[in-house]
């Protein structure tokens, strides 16, 4: 339960800082890896593996791990292989300010005036859904 001083929040908005896709020849799979930073919880990123093994409007997407230890989240996120490939080919154009990304989380973050996230313990919670925010001009 939230404390008092703290806000509660069940988004987690980034800002992507770098993309990659990995492609497996040998196993046949291909991934998005993502670096972002944090933009609503200060001093943190999050590392988002997209894998296109999803269905077309299964929810949840995915999983994000908070650790208490670190200020590095780690999310893994399944798309349907049609919205894969489409966000693939989004992030291959250069843009003219970063890609945002913000993830609904089922559980609530305790998070500071000034975007300290508390947690007393890891947590691992499910994601039930994503926004894209992708510049063209």
């Amino acid at each position: 339960m939230p404390r008092p001083e703290f806000d509660s929040l069940n988004t987690i908005q980034m800002s992507l800082q770098s993309a990659e896709q990995h492609l497996h020849h040998n196993d046949g799979i291909t991934q998005l890896q993502l670096s972002c930073s944090l933009i609503n919880i200060a001093r943190g990123s999050c590392v988002v593996v997209i894998r296109p093994d999803g269905t077309v409007g299964q929810s949840p997407f995915g999983s994000i791990h908070i650790p208490a230890d670190r200020p590095v989240m780690q999310a893994q996120i399944s798309l349907a292989s049609n919205s894969f490939d489409e966000l693939a080919a989004h992030l291959r154009h250069p843009a003219p300010r970063p890609v945002t990304l913000v993830m609904t989380v089922v559980d609530r973050l305790s998070v500071s005036q000034d975007g300290l996230l508390f947690i007393d313990e890891s947590l691992d919670t499910a994601v039930t859904d994503i926004y894209w925010s992708l510049p063209i001009k």
